[in-house]
């Protein structure tokens, strides 16, 4: 299991209950899909840079799980398919990204640093 953290962004015009709801399917999927929730903190409601589906706002809440790596594909493409959701964010949470050991750099003197998707490299 690995762990990930998923910032997910819900309509502001919710009523608790609904939003108690709509958290609760977002973590029935997470079992779905064999995870299990770690810790979950309501944001509360936000301003947004952007409207996103004609809102300005959004109720954020974010959720750290474990997952197998073979299922966090279809998780997201069911995220994606999921109306009440405005947004969300998925990221893995490795606590080794950006570490590089001794032996590596000796081996690679002139080796460039790991850039992430969305990066550009020169």
């Amino acid at each position: 299991m690995k762990s990930y953290e998923c910032i997910f962004i819900f309509p502001p015009e919710a009523t608790p209950e609904v939003r108690k709801q709509q958290l609760k399917n977002v973590e029935d999927l997470i079992r779905k899909f064999q995870g299990s929730v770690q810790v979950k903190t309501e944001w509360g409601r936000k301003s947004l840079a952007y409207s996103v589906k004609k809102f300005r706002e959004g109720y954020f809440v974010l959720i750290d799980f474990q997952m197998a790596p073979a299922q966090i594909i279809e998780f997201r493409n069911t995220l994606q398919l999921q109306e009440e959701l405005l947004k969300f964010m998925l990221v893995s949470k490795d606590v080794k990204a950006g570490v590089t050991s001794q032996s590596e750099k000796s081996q690679t003197p002139n080796a460039r640093p790991a850039y992430h998707a969305g990066s550009v490299q020169s």
